[in-house]
């Protein structure tokens, strides 16, 4: 890509996210539920965004690394954090709320024109925070913004961190309540590698639960169940969409 296209992209990108900020409304959101292993019982919707529908930043991952090359996540992630708060108390769900707070956002305030969709949420809406693996890069930001998110109230859920140098110390540090072991990973079917039986050891010595993810098949279900998770997100338990009416 020549440096001209690259500029021009940059700045299409950065109209289409300013203009997601303003109306957040076009984030989505899609909401996968959180299910128990051992029976499906709901415990919670994971909450993404998304662009709009027919752009380049349709995808969650391509909104947030064009957010996060022009600046603006912290932006984005109020906006759509708000948004999933909104929706949850108009549909009236009482099941927790799995979100992902941006390292970027941790110790920033609420935009003053969200005050109130923020009030309402963090009064009334149960949330479980999930800490992204690259938080783990910044030891003194990653327990800043854990204390904040637990005196909020908020559970802590730690990304599957075990192939990333050092990251267990942190784990063990910082003591989430739960932790995920993401299924479509290497090493975490089969034969189990080093780095995932330790992290899969501390959280049984610690009482953390464990949350599988890419839980597909019922081969993956009773895998996820054999080391240890009580809880799974996938297609097998229900696909990203819409919250319930």
């Amino acid at each position: 890509m020549s440096l001209l296209n690259s500029v021009e992209k940059l700045r299409n990108d950065r109209a289409l996210i300013e203009q997601l900020i303003e109306r957040p409304e076009q984030l989505g959101p899609d909401f996968q539920p959180v299910r128990t292993l051992s029976d499906d019982t709901l415990v919670g919707y994971k909450a993404t965004g998304r662009g709009q529908a027919g752009t380049e930043l349709n995808s969650t991952l391509a909104l947030l690394e064009s957010a996060q090359a022009i600046g603006l996540v912290e932006r984005l992630d109020w906006a759509f954090r708000c948004l999933a708060f909104d929706q949850y108390l108009e549909r009236g769900v009482d099941v927790e709320m799995w979100i992902t707070p941006e390292p970027e956002t941790y110790g920033s305030a609420c935009p003053p024109r969200l005050a109130t969709s923020w009030g309402r949420g963090r009064r009334s809406v149960k949330v479980a925070a999930e800490v992204p693996a690259h938080a783990f890069a910044d030891p003194v930001s990653l327990r800043a913004g854990v204390d904040e998110m637990r005196g909020w109230g908020w559970r802590i859920v730690a990304d599957d961190v075990a192939d990333v140098p050092g990251a267990l110390g942190l784990l063990d540090q910082v003591r989430p309540d739960v932790v995920k072991l993401d299924l479509d990973r290497p090493g975490r079917s089969g034969a189990v590698s080093d780095t995932v039986r330790a992290m899969l050891d501390l959280a049984g010595r610690r009482g953390i639960e464990v949350v599988a993810l890419a839980v597909d098949t019922e081969q993956r279900r009773t895998a996820a169940k054999d080391l240890g998770a009580t809880l799974g997100r996938g297609r097998l338990l229900g696909p990203p969409g819409p919250l319930p009416h």
